[in-house]
C-alpha cells in the first residue's frame, strides 16, 4: 500500500507544489526584504473614527502594526512550512509522504487565504492568490491520494477525535462570545484597526471550527476520510503555535501590550493546542512508519 502512495509518483501534485514553494519563498523574501515608498501618513483615521498607526515599510506598509508584525511572523515560520512540503516531496515516500504534506499545506492554505484576505491591497495581492488556489487544490489532490493509505489499524482514535472537538468548541468559545457581544453592543471589536471586518474569526468560524468537528465524527466512524481531514488541522494549528509566539514578541517590542484575556484567550489557548498538535503528528508518523 504504501509504495502506491509515492508523492513523487503523482506528476500534478509534485508540480502543485513546486508551485507553491517557488512562488511562497519569492512571497517570503519580498514580506521581509522588499522595501517600497513609505505611506503618506503614518497615523491615519478609520472610517469608524478610531486613529491606527500604520506600519510603515516594506510590502506591508499600510497594515496597522499589530497586522504588519503578525504578517512578518507568519513570513518567518512559512519559510519553515514551505522547506517541509518540498522535503516531503523529494525525499519522503508513502503514507507518510503525504502525512507530512497534508499537515503541511494546511498552514500553508490558512497563511495564504489569511493574508490575501485581510493584508492591505498591494502587488503581491496576486501572488497571494494564487498561493490559495494551489495549495487548495494542492490539498485536495494529496487527500484524494492518502485516503487508501490511511485505511490502517492504529491511527489515532477516540483521543484524536477528542482532540479536534475540543479545537472546534474551543475555537467557537475563543471567538463567537465576544465577538456576536461586540455587534450586539455595537462596538468596533478589539484589534480591527484599519480592516473592514474580522478575517480571522471568519476563517476560524466558519472553516476550522466546523471541520473540526466533522474530522472527530468521521475519526470516531473509522473513516480513513477523518484522517484526511484532521492532518490539515492538525499542521495548521502545529503551526500556528510558532506564528503566534514570534508574532506577539515582536509586537511586544514594537510597543504594543496584551490584555490578560488575549494572553488567556488568543494565545494561551491555542499555544496548548500547538503542542497537542505535535503530539499527534508524531504519533501519526510513528504508526505509519510502521505500516
Amino acid at each position: 500500500m504504501a509504495d502506491r502512495l509515492c508523492v513523487r509518483d503523482d506528476p500534478l501534485l509534485g508540480v502543485l507544489v513546486l508551485l507553491i514553494v517557488v512562488l511562497g519563498g519569492f512571497a517570503v523574501w519580498s514580506g521581509w526584504m522588499w522595501q517600497g515608498s513609505p505611506p503618506p501618513e503614518l497615523v491615519v483615521t478609520t472610517v469608524r473614527g478610531e486613529t491606527v498607526t500604520l506600519f510603515g515599510e516594506g510590502v506591508y506598509r499600510y497594515n496597522p502594526v499589530f497586522h504588519g508584525w503578525a504578517f512578518r511572523a507568519q513570513d518567518v515560520v512559512m519559510a519553515l512550512a514551505l522547506m517541509v512540503a518540498l522535503w516531503s516531496v523529494l525525499m519522503m515516500r508513502g503514507a507518510r509522504a503525504l502525512a507530512v504534506l497534508l499537515a503541511v499545506l494546511g498552514y500553508i492554505f490558512y497563511g495564504y487565504a489569511s493574508v490575501a484576505l485581510s493584508a492591505a491591497l498591494d502587488w503581491l495581492l496576486p501572488v497571494y492568490i494564487l498561493l490559495f488556489s494551489l495549495s487548495f487544490f494542492a490539498l485536495w489532490r494529496a487527500g484524494r491520494g492518502a485516503v487508501a493509505g490511511f485505511a490502517r489499524p492504529g491511527l489515532p482514535g477516540a483521543g484524536l477525535a477528542g482532540f479536534l472537538a475540543l479545537a472546534g468548541i474551543g475555537t467557537l468559545l475563543i471567538w463567537a462570545p465576544t465577538l456576536l457581544a461586540d455587534l450586539a453592543a455595537g462596538r468596533t471589536p478589539p484589534r480591527l484597526d484599519s480592516l473592514t471586518t474580522k478575517v480571522t474569526q471568519v476563517l476560524d468560524l466558519g472553516l476550522i471550527a466546523p471541520l473540526s468537528l466533522v474530522a472527530a465524527l468521521l475519526v470516531l466512524r473509522d473513516r480513513p476520510l477523518g484522517h484526511v481531514i484532521a492532518l490539515p488541522l492538525i499542521g495548521c494549528i502545529l503551526f500556528l503555535l510558532p506564528t503566534i509566539l514570534l508574532a506577539t514578541l515582536l509586537q511586544m517590542q514594537a510597543g504594543l501590550a496584551f490584555a490578560p484575556a488575549e494572553w488567556v484567550g488568543p494565545i494561551g489557548a491555542f499555544a496548548a493546542l500547538g503542542l497537542l498538535a505535535a503530539w499527534f503528528l508524531r504519533y501519526y508518523l510513528l504508526v505509519l512508519r510502521a505500516g
